[in-house]
C-alpha cells in the first residue's frame, strides 16, 4: 500500500503506520491530506452537506489496475482542540482520525449504536497496538 501524506507533517511516519494497521499492505494507494478548519468545513460541505469543520472524512475512489484509490482527510486543527478538551497528546487524536478513517474504508460505520460501539472497540484495538503503554484512552 502506498501511503501519500500531505502537506509533510513531524507525524508522519505514526500516522502511515496507523494506516497499515487497518489497511494493510495491500495493493493501492491512500492520499492523506492534513487541511486547516476552513478548507475542511468546506470539503465536508461540499462532499456531505454538513456545514461544519469536522475531524476526519474518508473517500473510497474504487479500483484501479494499481489496486483501491483510497483518500483520508484530517483537520489537524480539530485533533489539537480535541486533545487539549481530553487531556490527551495530540499526536494521539490525529492518529486516532487516521485510524477512524481507515476503518470507514474497511466497511466501518458509526451511525447506529451498535456499529458505532464495534468500530469503537476496533479503532481501540488499534490505538493500543499503536502507542501500547503510552496511550491514554479517550473518553
Amino acid at each position: 500500500m502506498q501511503i501519500d501524506i500531505t502537506p509533510a507533517t513531524e507525524h508522519a511516519a505514526l500516522l502511515k503506520r496507523a494506516l497499515l494497521l487497518v489497511l494493510g499492505r495491500g495493493r493501492g494507494e491512500v492520499s492523506l491530506r492534513l487541511l486547516a478548519a476552513k478548507p475542511m468545513r468546506a470539503l465536508n460541505k461540499a462532499a456531505l452537506k454538513h456545514d461544519y469543520t469536522t475531524d476526519v472524512l474518508a473517500f473510497d475512489h474504487g479500483d484501479t489496475p494499481e489496486g483501491r484509490l483510497l483518500e483520508i482527510v484530517i483537520c489537524p486543527a480539530f485533533a489539537q482542540g480535541e486533545a487539549k478538551q481530553r487531556g490527551i497528546p495530540s499526536e494521539q487524536e490525529l492518529a486516532r482520525y487516521a485510524v477512524h478513517g481507515a476503518l470507514h474504508l474497511q466497511g466501518h460505520d458509526d451511525h447506529d449504536p451498535e456499529a458505532k460501539a464495534k468500530m469503537w472497540r476496533a479503532q481501540e484495538r488499534v490505538m493500543k497496538r499503536l502507542f501500547g503503554k503510552r496511550y491514554i484512552p479517550a473518553l
